[in-house]
């Protein structure tokens, strides 16, 4: 481990601070009574650490950034990329990361970063130019999910140790696509080239070890039980009195467990909790559940080829069939009903696109017209076991349907299997409930992956060579025309709306539970779920 002490003033003062590590360690949580690497660098040599303990109720399966597609406690803790995404209300769009400063040519298919000098990973070696474009490389050659951000990217030139140039084939916001909560990170060629087995780009290593540029470094990982991070003492940003010196992260599955450490104080932040109970949690002293808009989104989506969801007037009274307030109410007012597929704090939202309400009466007449007059229609759902609020939903959305003589017949497994027989035409339902936000701040992450037939013809079976090409256009032409690209984003929200391509359920609140003592926390809804623990001041 590697101690750096600043007011450390004899051997027995480093010896006591060691002894603080090894009995404080076994007992680490929301007390702070533990010591870690680096304790001294803003406490002194004779004052306890600060550990700052995270209830975390998913574990990630790889610590690999060129693999993992999802939340991580790594995300711009261990890993970083060129720029980040400023919360909403900032100055400025972005904060300089790795990246100092950049330029955009005027066609808008070349931009030079300046990378920051002084700037090493946590095996010492530097961060450049070169890393930039290998862990770019990597990220593609792999080919996992993330990989995807990288898509328009042509070619990429070292220009010299500290200057990197991107080639884009497409005119798109690249600014946004560096600064990606996935796939964006840069990692150290040294420690993948060290590692590497088989020409596997060292992604076994990769799974469960982590060398990154962050204010944190990797010290454990135990799988179902832990991680725990210390401070990086060569982080740029420096550090300062009040931030924790080490992050304990504890998986904790049980939302009971986790509201139990929190009110204990064993931890100090807990990453999950149910709608009915925020209100409860917020009466207990010392713990406060802020409320943050996010870029969230529910969506029910339709079969397009699957009988009856393949006709319209079908979906559009199905759509009507749908209690948008019901739903607030079941969120305990911590969403809101959705005018199209884009949430409204993300650029190229439209509050002038049509919006279904409920009208079960309108629903009827609409089936009636369709032919199904004194009929019975008859469809199925499916739903993740995992959410509380999606069982809630579609049980009240099925009550309601049964009023105009739709049968809804329902199946809830864990999201991969549904998803796994959603994929299969002859398994697939006529609806499939979906959560999505995106990986970038864009509404090119929303339209693509949620419309675009090479994205998710397998989820809704919904094809339109002209909506294609409308979102490939939108996407090329956002780096340089940015007004433009909002016309046609709305003319995108305005065809699906009125298609009823899907129910827009709502777009939701992040509630955030803490203690008291955690100040200085910042939501950030371009990066959903992701904690920055070097942002945080422990105040007991």
């Amino acid at each position: 481990m590697n101690f750096q002490f600043c007011k450390v003033k004899s051997v027995i003062a480093l010896l006591l601070a060691m002894a603080m590590l090894v009995v404080g360690f076994a007992g680490c949580g929301g007390n702070n009574n533990s010591a870690s690497s680096g304790a001294g660098a803003s406490q002194g040599g004779n004052k306890e650490p600060i550990v700052f303990t995270y209830a975390l109720s998913t574990e990630p399966d790889t610590l690999d950034p060129s693999v993992w597609f999802t939340t991580s406690p790594l995300n711009l803790n261990v890993y970083q990329p060129l720029l980040e995404v400023n919360p909403a209300g900032s100055a400025e769009p972005f904060r300089f990361v790795i990246a100092e400063s950049y330029t955009v040519s005027e066609d808008g298919l070349t931009w030079t970063f300046k990378i920051r000098e002084g700037m090493k990973f946590h095996d010492g070696t530097p961060v450049n130019a070169e890393a930039v474009r290998f862990s770019v490389q990597r990220t593609k050659d792999i080919e996992a999910a993330p990989a995807g951000i990288w898509s328009t990217v042509e070619s990429m030139n070292v220009l010299s140790d500290y200057v990197i140039e991107f080639k884009l084939n497409a005119a798109v916001p690249f600014d946004y696509i560096v600064a990606a909560g996935y796939g964006s990170f840069i990692m150290s060629p040294t420690a993948v080239k060290e590692n590497e087995k088989d020409g596997d780009l060292a992604q076994a290593w990769m799974t469960d070890n982590a060398v990154g540029s962050g204010p944190w470094k990797l010290r454990e990982w135990t799988r179902g039980e832990r991680m725990v991070f210390d401070r990086n003492p060569d982080y740029f940003g420096g550090w300062e009195e009040g931030q924790p010196d080490m992050v304990v992260i504890k998986f904790v599955t049980e939302y009971s467990t986790a509201r139990l450490m929190l009110e204990k104080g064993e931890a100090d932040m807990v990453d999950f909790i149910p709608a009915d109970q925020v209100e409860d949690i917020r009466k207990i002293d010392g713990i406060s559940a802020e409320s943050y808009p996010s870029f969230e989104t529910l969506y029910l989506q339709f079969n397009h080829e699957k009988a009856p969801t393949d006709s319209k007037e079908v979906r559009q009274a199905l759509s009507y069939a749908f209690n948008y307030d019901g739903v607030t109410k079941i969120t305990n007012g911590e969403s809101r009903p959705m005018k199209g597929i884009l949430p409204s704090n993300m650029w190229g939202y439209s509050d002038e696109t049509f919006q279904y309400n409920f009208d079960l009466e309108k629903a009827r007449q609409i089936l009636d017209d369709a032919g199904y007059k004194d009929k019975t229609l008859t469809l199925n759902a499916y739903y993740s076991s995992e959410d509380d609020i999606l069982r809630q939903v579609i049980e009240m959305y099925k009550g309601d349907l049964a009023k105009i003589n739709v049968d809804l017949q329902v199946e809830t497994a864990p999201f991969s299997t549904i998803a796994s027989k959603q994929k299969e035409f002859d398994t697939s339902a006529n609806i499939f409930t979906r959560y999505w936000w995106c990986d970038y701040v864009d509404p090119n992450d929303f339209v693509y992956y949620l419309l675009h037939s090479d994205a998710n013809y397998k989820i809704t079976y919904y094809k339109d060579e002209a909506m294609d090409k409308l979102i490939d256009d939108a996407h090329k032409i956002a780096g340089v025309d940015k007004e433009k690209a909002i016309e046609m984003y709305q003319q995108i929200n305005d065809i699906i709306t009125e298609d009823a391509h899907s129910i827009f359920a709502f777009e939701k609140n992040v509630v955030v539970p803490m203690r008291t003592w955690v100040k200085d926390y910042v939501y950030n809804a371009s990066y959903p779920r992701i904690v920055e623990f070097y942002d945080l001041r422990i105040e007991k």
